[in-house]
């Protein structure tokens, strides 16, 4: 054993599991979070070369060599913990607000036109007094409407914490 470096297995495995992780995340996280792609990439690349920062030494009282050492930070840790921060962002939230979205023939894609026009789809507020009365807006939704939540994320970041096809009326 020279320098400390053995032959380990592990670090390879976290790699690749933080790979898989990350792409979930992203898919599935990202796509119910109010955020552009250069944050998360900005975020994605805070979390990946932070670890980096540590002292090689570190990885060399892991049984790491430089080159694993900074691949182990890029492919495992970093993705781990930006996937740790995204779901922590859309778990642990604030207060919802409800809206109703009618959708007019058009299938709304909430982030994507987020992203494309900087605001909600078109939308009625919904007053949460007003639930189970005589004016539930629920009740009055036109056929095809949408009930979307969003939340202030712990992180800071709007995420949609509920998106629901309101049920159709009978009339």
């Amino acid at each position: 054993m020279e320098g400390g470096v053995r032959d380990q297995t592990w670090p390879g495995t976290l790699m690749v599991l933080g790979i898989f992780v990350v792409v979930i995340s992203f898919w599935w996280v990202g796509s119910k979070t109010f955020i552009t792609y250069s944050a998360l990439g900005r975020w994605f690349a805070l979390f990946a070369f932070a670890g980096n920062l540590l002292s090689y030494k570190a990885g060399l009282r892991l049984g790491m060599e430089r080159l694993e050492w900074f691949l182990f930070n890029l492919l495992a840790v970093g993705p781990l913990l930006f996937s740790l921060a995204l779901w922590v962002n859309l778990e642990v939230h604030g207060p919802e607000k409800q809206y109703i979205v009618h959708m007019n023939g058009v299938a709304y894609d909430v982030r994507r036109f987020w992203l494309e026009t900087g605001q909600l789809p078109p939308n009625a507020p919904i007053d949460s007094k007003d639930i189970g009365t005589a004016n539930d807006p629920l009740r009055k939704a036109p056929i095809g409407a949408h009930l979307l939540g969003t939340a202030h994320g712990l992180l800071g970041y709007e995420v949609i914490s509920t998106w629901e096809k309101i049920g159709e009326r009978e009339e």
